[in-house]
C-alpha cells in the first residue's frame, strides 16, 4: 500500500512537467500526424521509453525513426517502457491515436537523467508523427546508418 501512495505522487508530480498531445501551448502541438499504411522496417534514431505502464493514466513512449529510404520521423507507442539502442533495426505495426489523453515527459523532466533524453531540437526539426507499435525485429543486426 505504501509503495503504491509513493508510485502515485511520483507521477503526479512528474505529470505536473508533462506534455499531452492536446496540450495548445506545447511545442509539440507543430507535430503532423500521419497514418503509417503498412508495416515499415526502420532504425532507431533516438528512444525515450514510457516512463511506467499504463494504468490510471497513459504515457507513450517516443522514438525517432529513420526508414531504409531515408525518411525519418517519430513514433508514438502507448504504454511502451521497453528499451532500444541507436541503429536497432525494429518492425513499425501501424496504430491509431487513442481517444483518451497520453502523456509524453517534458524535456526538463527528461534532462535530469543523460541516459533516457532525446535531443531537444527533434520537437522542432522532426514533425512527421505517427501512432505505432515497435517491435524489435526478428534477426535483430545492428546496422549504422547515417542520422
Amino acid at each position: 500500500m505504501r509503495n503504491l501512495l509513493k508510485f502515485t505522487l511520483l507521477i503526479f508530480i512528474l505529470s505536473l512537467k508533462t506534455y499531452s498531445q492536446n496540450c495548445s501551448d506545447s511545442i509539440r502541438k507543430n507535430w503532423k500526424y500521419f497514418k503509417l499504411k503498412s508495416n515499415t522496417q526502420a532504425f532507431i534514431v533516438d528512444h525515450l521509453p514510457s516512463p511506467a505502464l499504463c494504468g490510471p493514466l497513459a504515457f507513450a513512449s517516443v522514438t525517432i525513426v529513420k526508414t531504409e529510404d531515408g525518411e525519418t520521423f517519430r513514433v508514438l507507442d502507448l504504454c511502451n517502457s521497453k528499451t532500444y539502442t541507436t541503429h536497432q533495426k525494429i518492425k513499425i505495426i501501424p496504430g491509431i491515436k487513442p481517444k483518451f489523453n497520453v502523456i509524453f515527459l517534458s524535456q526538463s523532466v527528461i534532462k535530469q537523467n543523460a541516459d533516457n533524453k532525446l535531443e531537444p531540437e527533434y520537437d522542432y526539426k522532426i514533425l512527421k508523427t505517427t501512432w505505432a507499435t515497435i517491435e524489435q525485429y526478428k534477426s535483430n543486426k545492428n546496422v549504422r546508418i547515417n542520422t
